[in-house]
């Protein structure tokens, strides 16, 4: 199986999104997952070099795998560490940082026949993956920022919501 190319397979999902200039952010949604866990490989991957999936995760039943591929996503809250490492009850939420809908948009703003190079430098620079508890998922939601970004976003800073909504980054 060449992961490479499966990577690259999805990189051409996303730009005849764009060309076709599909609203459906559900889309983009799975293409860029599967091209992060292809991007990424190791534990982003099973044992059969498919994507391994982040639902309905608790602190105290992860296999090694999945805590494995919990500690190298590009942000993890303090919480959400303290879990882990106390194996506690607490339910987990893997988060984009920035909302797959926010990045479909900003990937919409390309025009023309953009290049699966262009869509990966994007997709580089926007898709972070968060770790946060399920608490505090709870706060992205109360202060209206589950699913967008904050309106005062300068465009660049990927953990603004976390900001935004209080929680901490854990320092590994």
């Amino acid at each position: 199986m060449n992961l490479s190319r499966l990577k690259n397979s999805y990189l051409t999902h996303i730009k005849i999104h764009i060309e076709s200039q599909n609203p459906d952010s559900k889309l983009i949604r799975d293409f860029a997952d599967r091209w992060f866990a292809y991007y990424k490989q190791g534990p982003f991957l099973n044992k059969n070099n498919r994507e391994r999936w982040f639902n309905g995760l608790h602190a105290d039943k992860l296999s090694d795998e999945e805590r494995n591929a919990l500690l190298q996503m590009h942000f993890i809250s303090k919480d959400a560490l303290n879990a882990i490492k106390k194996q506690s009850k607490t339910k987990l939420i893997k988060d984009h940082s920035i909302p797959i809908k926010k990045i479909s948009e900003i990937l919409l703003q390309q025009k023309g026949n953009p290049l699966e190079k262009n869509i990966e430098q994007l997709l580089l620079k926007f898709y972070s993956l968060g770790v946060i508890t399920f608490e505090e998922d709870l706060k992205l939601n109360q202060i209206k920022l589950k699913s967008r970004m904050p309106e005062d976003w300068d465009g660049d800073a990927v953990f603004a919501r976390y900001d935004k909504a209080g929680i901490k980054k854990a320092k590994l």
